[in-house]
């Protein structure tokens, strides 16, 4: 890609994220992201068809990198393993976790753990065989994911390392 696109991108996001921090998605027009970028609303239209389009992009964007980080661990052999599951999408939750609260603020929040869960369920039934699309793993899946995602979102207070430990160790305790 084009240095110069990839510069021009880097600033629509950037634009984006500073206005989303302040406002809804729908108080954001393309003229004052535009504005904000440095660049003009042609511009814009050349990389996405409105803010709705752009917000799905990145969000998209960062479910693929929660699970990239989540395959490149590949430790899913048994069904015993799926705390350390749980431990890589804590470390993914913590670490992406200023970029979920902007992207998802409000209303949206549910949105994304359900995206997130439907995307990571797809992966994990296509390449563990030891998971099936069945009602006892769908259950557990959600749990697992559900569950995590909840635990660190509303106890943000805590000690990030006591969160990753503590759902860590539930979920171990619970596939023994």
């Amino acid at each position: 890609m084009d240095l110069r696109v990839k510069r021009t991108q880097k600033s629509i996001k950037d634009a984006f994220f500073e206005l989303r921090k302040k406002k809804s998605i729908d108080r954001i027009s393309v003229k004052e992201l535009s504005e904000l970028a440095m660049i003009n609303k042609a511009t814009f239209y050349l990389h996405y068809s409105d803010i709705y389009d752009l917000s799905e992009k990145l969000e998209a964007a960062l479910i693929r990198r929660i699970i990239n980080d989540i395959r490149v661990k590949g430790y899913l052999r048994t069904r015993s393993d799926i705390f350390a599951l749980n431990d890589t999408l804590s470390k993914a939750i913590i670490s992406y976790r200023d970029e979920i609260r902007t992207l998802y603020s409000g209303f949206e929040n549910n949105r994304f753990i359900d995206h997130l869960e439907d995307k990571l369920k797809e992966y994990i039934f296509t390449t563990f065989s030891q998971f099936h699309n069945t009602p006892e793993d769908n259950i557990i899946l959600t749990f697992l994911i559900q569950g995590s995602y909840h635990a660190h979102i509303r106890n943000n207070r805590y000690n990030d390392e006591l969160l990753r430990k503590t759902t860590s160790e539930l979920f171990s305790k619970l596939t023994v």
